[in-house]
């Protein structure tokens, strides 16, 4: 019988221990969520983890016009967000819309403010950063979209005070190139600003994920790619936009803030479709199918958390680094504020996230149209 009873508290504590160490692997690795709408996400702490400080300020340094909509107003609404949960304060230093500063002058405020993070983006905040980043070491920056570079882009240097974020927009082209070919979309366009690398990532993933998709369900796809360079006749580009459109281009992916607006122009005026890039702009209107965004509300906030949970500073990782970030940790997505798919459901959308998460899917990087990927099942043309 002693046996017996033996046998069986043996039995519970192996359970018991099993329970446990389930336990423990639920609360290290939580259930990933494909993301879908960045504008909501509010980050979310581990209950067991020691609280923050708290006290400190963020800041944002950005365009003043830029706080209405876009990446900088996401930014902006994520840091207040991570501030009025964790007891932060936040505060924005501007430029612009007639003011005699720059995004030099924004920064320098910024830091002067007494802010302990200050947090800024793209081209112009990267040639500002590069000038002042030394003259600040008791301070700590978040660049997204960018690396510190002298005006003519000959010389990069990112201080141990800094730490970088860049989006694999190649991920978020994949992802609109296999729902556009999936909705039924077999003649496609691209529309970018410049020839630049961010620029080109996006329009190779498109490329990508429509092969892929072409490819799964036997059916020959064109793309017409056009980087619009130096024009400034938004008249011009909207004719040529509306030429592709009455040509037989059914959907354009464009990226840039003018050029998705032009894009749906055009496509108002021919019926055709858009998908939008950066953040979500399906509001534009139902000539909008949808955006490939990079989540940056999201991102923001676990950048916040990550560097307030290292006492306030740049882990030895993080410092002087630039961080790619994409569909691993769900930075990449489609906006699904307004889902206007008829044959492409979320289900798909899903199932694609997570293929391309498990590795099950590959998107290689390109950053210039030199060398390209093969893909057999559609035929490029790139426009000049």
């Amino acid at each position: 019988m002693k046996k017996v009873v033996a046998l069986f508290l043996s039995v519970l504590m192996l359970l018991s221990l099993a329970a446990c160490t389930a336990g423990e692997n639920t609360r290290e690795e939580p259930q990933f969520t494909v993301p879908l709408d960045d504008d909501s996400y509010v980050f979310q702490a581990n209950p067991e983890a020691a609280p923050l400080p708290g006290g400190s300020v963020i800041a944002l340094a950005a365009e003043s016009s830029s706080l209405e909509s876009g990446a900088e107003a996401l930014l902006w609404k994520g840091i207040q967000t991570f501030a009025s949960n964790f007891g932060y304060t936040a505060q924005s230093f501007t430029y612009g819309d007639g003011e005699t500063n720059t995004a030099e002058d924004a920064l320098r405020n910024a830091a002067q403010s007494g802010a302990t993070l200050v947090v800024c983006r793209g081209e112009e905040m990267a040639k500002a950063l590069f000038q002042i980043q030394a003259n600040f070491p008791g301070v700590h920056y978040l660049l997204f979209d960018g690396e510190p570079h002298n005006e003519d882009y000959t010389v990069y240097t990112t201080e141990s005070n800094v730490h970088c974020v860049q989006f694999q927009e190649e991920q978020a082209g994949y992802l609109a190139g296999y729902a556009a070919v999936t909705e039924g979309y077999t003649t496609l366009g691209f529309v970018g600003s410049d020839e630049l690398p961010d620029v080109v990532r996006y329009c190779t993933g498109y490329l990508q994920g429509a092969e892929a998709a072409a490819e799964e369900q036997g059916e020959e796809v064109s793309m017409r790619v056009w980087y619009t360079g130096d024009i400034d006749d938004q008249n011009l580009v909207v004719s040529r936009l509306t030429d592709w459109f009455n040509n037989g281009t059914g959907l354009i992916l464009a990226n840039g803030d003018d050029l998705v607006q032009r894009a749906v122009d055009a496509a108002n005026q021919t019926g055709g479709r858009v998908f939008a890039t950066d953040w979500d702009q399906n509001a534009l209107g139902e000539r909008v199918l949808d955006s490939a965004v990079k989540c940056y509300n999201a991102a923001v906030q676990r950048q916040l958390y990550a560097f307030f949970t290292s006492n306030s500073t740049w882990s030895q990782e993080a410092a002087g680094q630039t961080e790619k970030l994409g569909y691993t940790d769900g930075s990449v997505a489609l906006a699904g504020s307004t889902w206007r798919f008829n044959t492409f459901t979320q289900q798909d959308y899903e199932r694609v996230y997570e293929e391309l998460r498990n590795s099950d899917r590959k998107v290689e990087t390109y950053s210039d149209m030199d060398t390209l990927p093969e893909t057999p099942s559609v035929t490029l043309e790139v426009q000049n």
